[in-house]
């Protein structure tokens, strides 16, 4: 427990000091910091759970969940093509105003290299590959880089502090009130043949916690316009949440694996600890785009 609490700390001061050098000095260095993030994750997921022990393909995709990360971000686009859209009357820079003007397409090209380079690995070894593995290669970091830089567009976000806080209600504020109502009211199990401990007492106890936490971070934020909406996507996102932690739950299960790493003592790995963050953050910032939050 001592280590625990330790890593927590740890663990929580440097997201915290990465947070503030992203809203204070530069939102590159969240960029930066959720790119490297996603790569470990990505590699706990290839190489930890998947047990694909070929190095080219496990450092490619990592090196694509990253560089994919980085060519979503939102406001690193506005950095490199704003110089560039400013060639638009320079005959001499037709190339670089075609950059710039294209720059959403590059994500959509990596993806396709990437899909290729996978199934030409899997051709090559296609004796160390089954379902499983072919699967978590050519598809999971897609997932994974879309997730991520999903997280990271929040962040980024001009009200990426309230978003943020309400990511984590979602998460872990749902997860902590699952926990304690679950260990003092909880009965029925939720899906014991993957998680035994998790509760549907648990997993109400949950929502009904971050019901309440929503209200108490629209108020802090005197953003009662917002009130409605943020209640009506609590439901719905803590379940999401709760089905990303047993979906990541039941890959260790089918591979007998305690935690995707040990990156974190006494937590495990990073997709230990951000399994219903991922899950979440894509629907999250789906609803923010479109102006629903």
């Amino acid at each position: 427990m001592k280590t625990r609490i330790i890593s927590g700390i740890i663990m929580a001061a440097i997201v915290v000091g990465v947070l503030v050098l992203g809203f204070l000095v530069s939102p590159y260095f969240i960029t930066a910091f959720i790119a490297i993030v996603a790569a470990v994750g990505c590699y706990e997921l290839i190489h930890n759970a998947a047990g694909i022990k070929s190095k080219a393909a496990v450092y490619t995709a990592c090196a694509y969940t990253a560089l994919s990360v980085i060519l979503r971000d939102g406001t690193l686009y506005l950095y490199i093509t704003s110089p560039l859209m400013t060639s638009l009357y320079d005959e001499k820079k037709k190339f670089a105003y075609f950059i710039a003007s294209n720059w959403s397409v590059f994500p959509t090209i990596l993806t396709v290299l990437y899909f290729i380079f996978s199934v030409c690995v899997i051709l090559k070894c296609h004796k160390d590959f089954d379902l499983a593995k072919i699967v978590t290669l050519s598809a999971m970091p897609l997932f994974l880089s879309y997730a991520f830089s999903s997280l990271g567009a929040i962040l980024n976000h001009t009200s990426g502090l309230f978003y943020l806080l309400l990511l984590l209600n979602f998460s872990s504020v749902c997860d902590m009130g699952a926990y304690f109502v679950g260990v003092t009211l909880g009965k029925h199990k939720l899906c014991p043949e993957i998680s035994p401990k998790k509760t549907v007492e648990g997993a109400l106890g949950g929502i009904a916690s971050s019901i309440i936490f929503s209200i108490v971070i629209v108020l802090s934020f005197s953003l009662p316009e917002k009130l409605i909406a943020i209640l009506i996507l609590t439901i719905p996102l803590c379940i999401l949440g709760m089905l990303g932690d047993l979906f990541a739950s039941s890959i260790k299960r089918s591979v007998n694996l305690k935690d995707y790493g040990s990156l974190i003592p006494g937590h495990g790995g990073i997709l230990d600890r951000v399994d219903s963050i991922l899950m979440i953050a894509p629907l999250l910032y789906l609803c923010i785009r479109i102006g629903v939050l």
